[in-house]
């Protein structure tokens, strides 16, 4: 009779799983964050420069193309010059979105200011997450350095949040960083809720606000030099591929993270460098593949620079 029961529970164990794996990227109740949701003074697509404070200039989209360009089928985006951080293109760019998990840019910036020789052990809280997972046990002694690249380069989400702890003491406290953090950069459009991205309700950001983070990023050589590796070798073994196809594809490409859940669709923060100049793509809800849309985006950008318009 017991072992009837057990096999019987096994279609329902199965099930239960499955749903459990899926559910946050199906959660459409999350959605589009409706205008005014929580975030005072949400900026037009229009001229804006004022500089965050961390070193990096804003954005300005004067002379800005908005018409749609051949290839590109977004729901939102924007193409800018890297060092000057003019925009050279944007479509609905302060609409602010589900952005799975571009969210770790923020996660691994904010990482990065601490040492990233140390060794920590993992907390139970981190575990148990859906999406793309390292596999992490509590109490496993694991290395900041590598927690990182698997966060950045192969977008887990256990590793993000073993992070988060570590930083913070809880998820709810690195949240916390995390907003203080964007609300320091004068990020407008941008709320988190969670640090990996797998979740989508509550956590929202636009292409804006993407592009800059993704330049904060880039400015970062211990970060860049991660975005930019096809292949990472953790310190314990084991290998850390970079789910970013424009790497082994798209010539100068320089990362930088990938993203993708139900709600949010398929999400990208591209980068690449032609003749000393690095433009930055922000593919938010590519209606086919995203390194495909941001390929042409990146194409004209650089088409359009070497014309020097």
């Amino acid at each position: 009779m017991a072992i009837g029961v057990a096999l019987a529970l096994i279609p329902v164990l199965l099930i239960g799983y499955v749903v459990w794996t899926i559910r946050p990227l199906m959660d459409r109740r999350a959605g589009i964050i409706p205008p005014g949701a929580g975030v005072v003074n949400q900026p037009l697509d229009g001229p804006e420069a004022e500089a965050p404070t961390g070193g990096t200039a804003g954005l300005t989209a004067t002379g800005a193309r908005h018409r749609p360009l051949p290839g590109v089928t977004l729901s939102a985006g924007i193409l800018v010059d890297s060092k000057t951080g003019r925009v050279l293109w944007m479509r609905k760019a302060h609409e602010r979105r589900a952005i799975a998990s571009l969210t770790k840019l923020m996660t691994v910036h904010l990482i990065a200011e601490s040492s990233l020789e140390r060794s920590f052990a993992v907390s139970a809280q981190a575990l148990g997450l859906p999406g793309e997972v390292l596999g992490l046990r509590a109490g496993q002694r694991v290395r900041t350095r590598d927690m990182l690249a698997a966060a950045l380069v192969s977008s887990a989400n256990d590793a993000a949040a073993a992070l988060a702890i570590q930083r913070s003491g809880s998820v709810h406290g690195f949240v916390a960083l995390m907003n203080h953090e964007a609300r320091r950069l004068k990020l407008r459009d941008t709320r988190f809720s969670n640090p990996s991205g797998i979740y989508d309700a509550g956590n929202r950001s636009s292409a804006w606000d993407l592009a800059q983070l993704s330049r904060i990023v880039l400015a970062d050589k211990r970060l860049a030099r991660l975005a930019r590796s096809k292949v990472v070798v953790a310190s314990g073994g084991g290998d850390y591929v970079n789910t970013n196809q424009l790497l082994w594809e798209y010539p100068g490409a320089i990362g930088v993270k990938t993203g993708f859940t139900d709600v949010a669709g398929r999400c990208l923060a591209a980068a690449a460098t032609r003749n000393g100049r690095t433009l930055v793509a922000i593919v938010l809800d590519s209606t086919g593949s995203e390194f495909a849309t941001a390929t042409h985006m990146l194409d004209w950008g650089f088409r359009r620079l070497r014309r020097g318009r």
